[in-house]
């Protein structure tokens, strides 16, 4: 009966704290929260005086957060700790309790002897990893002996604070990091956007409103759709939701400024999560790559300049070839070689695809360029030409960081002999429309700069005959993917072969071209591609016993 009876005063207490706490505190935060918390706990007990602190390490101090006092709030109250029962609160991690002759434990005290004390009550207030956070307490000029009544209550008004004193903690935290991430944002070299889940614009800083000249609030709340040109637009559409898969974290875009000027950028993206780890957004820094662009742009003409400018002039023989780079320039490469002068009006064809692309790919291309030009394919012995071309890039150019894949194609007119070279290239396609008949031109060979000790071996045939069509690429045209993630293939680009076999070599390159555009609609291009038609027209007269 007696402890069902202490179980009710216990009770009654709890109900009665808490019914001054939420009383007092309900409507308020923070400083006002913890001012209404020590009124209302003085009260609760009938104490003189009651206080709540934050500690400061730095200093060993104790800073009043809010401290009541004979009825009245004070102000701008710091706590010292040494020779103080808050310092033995803070220091030693533990409640402290006197329930009388308080001075006779703290001599040195001036406050306590100011209040004229008699007793004291403090406890630690700590975060979820039991770190100090500061403390609770109170004081009276009278006796506080130690009743349950008075523990529980001071225990659950210890309790709130705590729990209030950590969400302060937490939001002052939060201020902080944003105002730093706000200072890095704003002082960015670089622009900077922040795009919601439903792809518009949340924030974006001063450097990106300066790069396209809109004002901030011309741009949050719209999308990237209504900054990018019409040939983007399908890439940004067709890869909404994959821009928010993690993939795409550097891309290069293009942006339209206000006044109309095309823009650019490299974007460096990252996906943002909240604390479940649900995407909430995707953040990006965007560099302005109008001065790269324009150097790289000149660098294209000159490698443009490196191309053939003009086409073999072999009677019975129609003969195109093009590249396109992925990067203003790349490492795709073909040439043209012939010469009356080495008899027999024998021509020669190369195509090379250098392993990547952009800058480094682009200056071994034109090294392999120059190497073939200088000596001279068309009448020497390809073969050991190529094998030359392999120990120089291997010892000189590559020094095992990457390799050249390589066709060199000869065709001599009198006989219909075909005599190729494979180095590690693809093998060329021969389409005989008139059976509807693909052979392919294969053999041996390793990618130039690998082993520069490997001797390329020249392979050959026989039978050239009117209406056939040869056919040198690149893995950028069957590798090539799909929004979906569909590679393009060698049986779609024979497909192409095949339909378009009656149209000129110009043509049939168009025709290639154009469906790997559509193919591969909305997608930036990511490999180069390079295509060279050789077209056997009516004007050749056809050998018998064509084989292979």
């Amino acid at each position: 009966m007696a402890k069902h009876s202490q179980h009710l005063i216990i009770s009654e207490v709890k109900e009665d704290a808490l019914s001054i706490i939420l009383e007092g505190t309900a409507t308020v935060t923070g400083e006002d929260f913890f001012t209404a918390l020590v009124e209302n706990l003085s009260k609760a007990l009938n104490t003189h005086s009651a206080w709540i602190t934050e500690y400061i390490e730095t200093t060993r101090q104790l800073r009043a957060l809010a401290f009541w006092a004979d009825g009245r709030l004070l102000t701008d109250f710091m706590i010292d700790m040494d020779g103080t029962p808050c310092g033995d609160v803070i220091g030693n991690d533990k409640f402290v309790h006197h329930p009388d002759n308080i001075i006779n434990y703290y001599p040195q005290d001036d406050l306590l002897k100011e209040l004229k004390a008699a007793s004291y009550m403090g406890v630690p207030l700590r975060d979820t990893q039991q770190n100090i956070l500061g403390h609770l307490a109170v004081l009276d000029t009278d006796p506080l002996p130690q009743t349950s009544r008075t523990l529980k209550i001071f225990q659950i008004f210890a309790a709130r604070a705590s729990a209030e004193l950590q969400r302060l903690r937490a939001e002052q935290n939060l201020r902080k990091r944003e105002e730093k991430y706000r200072r890095i944002v704003e002082t960015a070299g670089e622009g900077f956007i922040l795009l919601d889940r439903e792809y518009k614009f949340t924030d974006v800083n001063e450097m990106y409103c300066k790069m396209t000249g809109f004002r901030r609030d011309e741009i949050i709340g719209k999308t990237p759709l209504d900054f990018s040109p019409e040939h983007h637009k399908d890439f940004l559409v067709s890869h909404r939701q994959d821009l928010f898969s993690g993939d795409f974290e550097d891309l290069e875009s293009t942006i339209v400024s206000k006044d109309g000027r095309l823009i650019p950028v490299l974007a460096h993206c990252k996906i943002l999560r909240d604390d479940h780890d649900e995407i909430i957004g995707k953040m990006a820094f965007l560099t302005d790559m109008t001065a790269q662009k324009k150097s790289l742009l000149l660098a294209a003409e000159i490698q443009k300049s490196l191309l053939p400018r003009e086409k073999p002039r072999v009677e019975g023989f129609d003969i195109d070839g093009r590249a396109v780079s992925c990067d203003e320039i790349g490492g795709d490469y073909f040439d043209f070689f012939w010469d009356r002068n080495c008899g027999n009006d024998q021509f020669s064809i190369v195509v090379g695809d250098v392993m990547g692309h952009g800058v480094d790919a682009a200056l071994i291309m034109t090294t392999a360029r120059t190497f073939l030009r200088v000596n001279d394919t068309q009448c020497g012995d390809a073969a050991q030409v190529v094998s030359d071309l392999n120990r120089h890039l291997a010892e000189e150019v590559l020094d095992g960081t990457g390799f050249m894949t390589l066709f060199f194609l000869n065709i001599v007119p009198a006989t219909g002999q075909l005599r190729w070279i494979r180095a590690g290239h693809d093998p060329a396609f021969i389409y005989d429309a008139q059976h509807n008949r693909f052979q392919e031109l294969r053999g041996t060979g390793m990618a130039l700069g690998v082993d520069p000790g490997y001797h390329f071996t020249e392979f050959s045939t026989n039978g050239l005959k009117c209406g056939q069509l040869i056919a040198i690429g690149t893995d950028g045209i069957w590798e090539a993917t799909s929004n979906t993630g569909e590679m393009f293939g060698k049986e779609r680009f024979r497909d192409i072969l095949r339909r378009k076999a009656h149209l000129n070599a110009t043509g049939i390159i168009d025709a290639v071209y154009q469906e790997l555009d559509i193919f591969t609609s909305g997608l930036k291009q990511t490999d180069d591609v390079t295509l060279v038609i050789i077209k056997v027209d009516g004007k050749y007269r056809p050998i018998e016993n064509w084989q292979i």
